[in-house]
């Protein structure tokens, strides 16, 4: 049996067994909430994380790109780990789209620890600094490797997040190989933040 390439699906071709499936699905608009497969799909993600409710994308990076738009203002800024998808492989989109910038925290492994963060955050009542309002955690790390981040250290900067006002996102394109990998639930990975991505 040859290999199936599941780099993206842009480059996957499906099979003649999966065209079949396709053109059998049930199917009605998503946007009326009428579609059967999408609606099953976001309640099982939903359930899976332990979130009220979740939303379908095309793909990670548009469901990057409206979470920060979701959870921003224009001038705000939003702590990322180095390295960060959003910084580097969206094209800008996050200052297109949200008129945000970023404040780089951490090593070059991805990681950073509740000190990094507090060094980063910004105060909302100063006079010319752009206010911290959302930080951002990558699990699995892309840029370095596929590094799992500390639950840990997630948590206490979600909690110090909290204490500040400040939203939180879990970019987690990788999330369920970071909870195979860790051992733990998605939804212990994901419980401590407001809003979580996630790819299939």
């Amino acid at each position: 049996m040859e290999p199936i390439d599941l780099r993206s699906d842009s480059v996957t071709q499906p099979s003649a067994e999966m065209r079949r499936e396709m053109a059998s699905a049930e199917v009605g608009d998503d946007q009326y909430g009428e579609d059967p497969s999408v609606n099953r799909l976001q309640a099982e993600v939903a359930d899976l994380l332990g979130k009220e409710a979740a939303l379908f994308m095309p793909s990670g990076t548009m469901a990057n790109e409206v979470a920060v738009r979701t959870m921003t203002r224009p001038g705000d800024d939003v702590v990322v780990p180095w390295g960060s998808h959003l910084v580097l492989h969206e094209t800008g989109a996050a200052a297109a789209n949200s008129g945000v910038q970023f404040t780089t925290v951490g090593g070059e492994d991805g990681r950073f620890t509740p000190a990094d963060f507090i060094a980063g955050c910004k105060p909302r009542d100063h006079l010319i600094y752009p206010p911290t309002t959302l930080v951002v955690i990558e699990n699995t790390h892309n840029r370095a490797g596929g590094v799992i981040f500390p639950q840990a250290d997630a948590d206490a900067i979600c909690a110090e997040a909290r204490a500040r006002d400040v939203a939180t996102f879990l970019d987690g394109a990788r999330l369920l190989n970071a909870a195979v990998a860790s051992g733990r639930a998605a939804g212990e990975l994901a419980e401590p933040f407001d809003l979580v991505a996630t790819s299939l």
